[in-house]
């Protein structure tokens, strides 16, 4: 795991999301991709008719500031983190949101995407809310979602949820054994409804120690609510298929609020 794509409206909860990234991959060698996407009919309206040239002035206007901002995050965080061996690049893109994400992701290989729950700026295709359903539900990488307001402190123990019908080949958490590697982490399953295990294979051997927690017939929101309160975690991580324990923590297929507010980072493995 090496090159991580962080979507950015340049909101707080945004530029959180990509604090939290920073501060979690300190001492790796790594590659950080800001996007920053605007779709173009947004930027249609009377403020700008003023503009000459429409066509290409209305554009080059826009991408002009969001540029400028991004290079601004560059020279920030390249300064800021001189001594990691950290690599920033900022991208601009005029597109429907999740169109750019993908885009971004196969021409820079990526790794993982991070990003914040929900956006602040109030404009409907910046909303993270409903932009963080989207990459969830259509791209096929992993993606860490961070609850706003929430600082890396530390990384020592991961919540891994548990159903019966998950089925999925060990290889598909190879994500975690990457993320865990060299740190001291404790992995606790919460078996929901079910008494199975995680398959073993050579990605659990990078934890320290691995318990197994069962409870029945809670709802999935309240019943790892609960867990995360009763036994502190320092990110949770699922692995979801169609109509699977992901339909079950969020509210609705047309609706970009949580059901379930994680009190830590989300981890989203397919």
């Amino acid at each position: 795991m090496k090159r991580i794509l962080l979507p950015t409206d340049f909101s707080e909860n945004s530029l959180n999301a990509v604090c939290y990234a920073l501060e979690f991959f300190k001492g790796k060698s790594m590659e950080f991709y800001f996007l920053n996407v605007q779709k173009a009919s947004e930027f249609i309206s009377s403020d700008i008719y003023t503009a000459s040239a429409m066509d290409s002035t209305i554009y080059a206007t826009v991408a002009s500031d969001n540029k400028e901002q991004l290079q601004e995050l560059v020279n920030e965080y390249s300064k800021k983190y001189a001594s990691e061996a950290y690599v920033f690049e900022g991208i601009f893109d005029f597109d429907v949101f999740i169109d750019a994400v993908e885009q971004t992701i196969h021409s820079k290989n990526i790794d993982l995407v991070i990003m914040g729950t929900n956006g602040a700026t109030g404009a409907a295709e910046v909303i993270f809310g409903s932009n963080t359903l989207k990459v969830i539900r259509n791209i096929q990488i992993p993606v860490l979602v961070i609850p706003e307001n929430y600082k890396y402190t530390t990384f020592s123990s991961l919540l891994f949820t548990l159903k019966e019908e998950d089925d999925f080949h060990p290889d598909a958490l190879l994500p975690i054994a990457e993320m865990v590697k060299g740190r001291n982490v404790a992995l606790q399953v919460l078996q929901l409804d079910t008494h199975k295990e995680v398959p073993k294979n050579s990605v659990f051997k990078e934890f320290s120690s691995i318990e197994y927690h069962a409870m029945e017939g809670v709802p999935t929101p309240a019943a790892v609510s609960s867990f995360e309160q009763l036994l502190p975690v320092d990110m949770h991580v699922i692995f979801i298929h169609p109509k699977s324990f992901f339909q079950r923590l969020f509210s609705g297929t047309d609706t970009p609020q949580l059901s379930y507010e994680s009190r830590v980072p989300l981890l989203v493995l397919k």
